[in-house]
């Protein structure tokens, strides 16, 4: 794992509150087009990469398809081949654009779902997105989605101030 990778997965574990027993969000990652998958974090000790692995970039990577029907989640239209994630189909439930208080950038914002798991997805600049799975175990399902949410939203504030 490269410096700037193992640098990603820690501000994920941060942000994401990932070092937290209590965490809302499971898993993280960061996607870009280029790159695919390159920084994973779980919760905990926890291996984050189950959730993301079999997709661009990770190991057993997929091809060209994943990548963009990956890029266009947090679009108007998603790509017709629809989204997999480590095998697993998502739809997506919801999309919006918010502006970001500090930087006054334009964030893109959506909720995935898969049956009863849920998985936020927010995309700071073209092609660069974060991956928020959502603690579904346990109570407080539609809370951990929410707090996840605000979660996601921050560390994608935070990137536009970084200039991602």
């Amino acid at each position: 794992m490269t410096p700037v990778t193992e640098q990603w997965g820690e501000t994920l574990r941060t942000h994401l509150a990932l070092g937290e027993t209590r965490s809302p969000v499971r898993a993280a990652a960061a996607f870009s087009a280029d790159a695919g998958f390159f920084a994973v974090a779980g919760r905990g000790d926890e291996d984050g990469w189950p959730y993301f692995r079999a997709v661009a970039g990770g190991p057993g990577g997929g091809g060209p398809d994943d990548v963009e029907a990956l890029c266009t989640v947090c679009e108007e239209a998603v790509h017709p081949r629809g989204l997999h994630i480590a095998g697993v189909p998502w739809r997506r439930e919801s999309r919006e654009l918010i502006s970001d208080a500090v930087t006054g950038s334009e964030l893109e914002l959506a909720l995935l779902r898969n049956g009863d798991r849920a998985m936020w997805v927010v995309r700071a600049v073209r092609d660069v997105c974060v991956f928020v799975l959502v603690d579904g175990e346990g109570e407080g399902g539609d809370a951990n989605v929410s707090e996840s949410r605000s979660l996601a939203l921050d560390f994608a504030s935070f990137l536009a101030g970084q200039g991602y």
